[in-house]
């Protein structure tokens, strides 16, 4: 009797995919601990760089499509670059994307834990013993979500999703409503100039503005688990998920100026 043991394919569509790949960058996160560096980098100017760095990504996930569509893969970057450079440098790519996924995975529940603990116990959030006791129940609890199937883990994406981008959106207005006519920073086009910008500014705003977009190429990943398994609803999803990314990070910098 054999056991299939490959991946679900079916399971998700171009919405599921699209939704996968604006939460593998989890936009609320990077806002939360990346806008402070890029605002004291570059000033007014990070709007801007959110904008050429997102430009730059969507050239990487128009050139990601295309591979996709040629060799669709659950080890996308990983397959491609051994494919095309050799096992050698495969290894690298693999490796590199394991380690940079639990370095970002570990940190990525302190915020959470540190959250869940000021709703629930307060006076708890000091304690490390509690902030690391907590961060590890969440990561134990989203293991457990992935380990059920790709299913499961898009139906808990776009649960979390519609709630983060529910409250997000409320920041949003209420922001605009509050400041609107008030403004820290006057919203201007020198913002978007690319004539703004010296060569070191562009560089200092793209480094930092570059781990905004970092994990939307998710959406490749579940090439082999799209509809009927072909890689068209990934590239789709993948290039919705850059567009509302980019326009979500743009318009969340500009509130951010208008506000503090």
């Amino acid at each position: 009797m054999s056991e299939d043991t490959g991946l679900a394919k079916g399971a998700i569509g171009v919405v599921e995919s699209a939704i996968m790949g604006i939460a593998g960058t989890a936009p609320a996160y990077s806002i939360a601990v990346t806008t402070a560096a890029i605002v004291a980098a570059v000033g007014t100017l990070a709007v801007g760089s959110i904008l050429f760095a997102g430009l730059i990504m969507f050239g990487m996930m128009l050139a990601f499509i295309n591979l996709n569509k040629m060799s669709p893969d659950a080890g996308a970057s990983f397959a491609w670059v051994k494919e095309v450079f050799g096992p050698t440098w495969g290894f690298f790519a693999g490796w590199g994307l394991i380690v940079a996924s639990v370095v970002f995975m570990v940190s990525a529940t302190i915020p959470a834990a540190t959250s869940t603990l000021l709703i629930l116990s307060p006076e708890k959030v000091e304690s490390t013993g509690w902030v690391t006791f907590t961060a590890a129940v969440w990561l134990s609890l989203i293991t457990a979500v992935v380990m059920k199937g790709i299913k499961h883990a898009s139906y808990a994406q776009v649960t979390f999703t519609i709630i983060e981008t529910v409250i997000i959106f409320a920041l949003i207005i209420a922001a605009f409503i509050e400041y609107g006519g008030k403004p820290a920073h006057v919203p201007s086009w020198e913002w978007f100039s690319p004539f703004s910008f010296t060569p070191a500014t562009f560089a200092t705003g793209a480094l930092v503005a570059v781990f905004f977009y970092w994990g939307w190429d998710v959406t490749m990943n579940l090439g082999e688990e799209t509809v009927d398994g072909k890689p068209q609803p990934a590239g789709r999803g993948a290039f919705w998920a850059m567009v509302n990314l980019i326009l979500f990070f743009i318009i969340m910098l500009i509130v951010v100026l208008i506000v503090l």
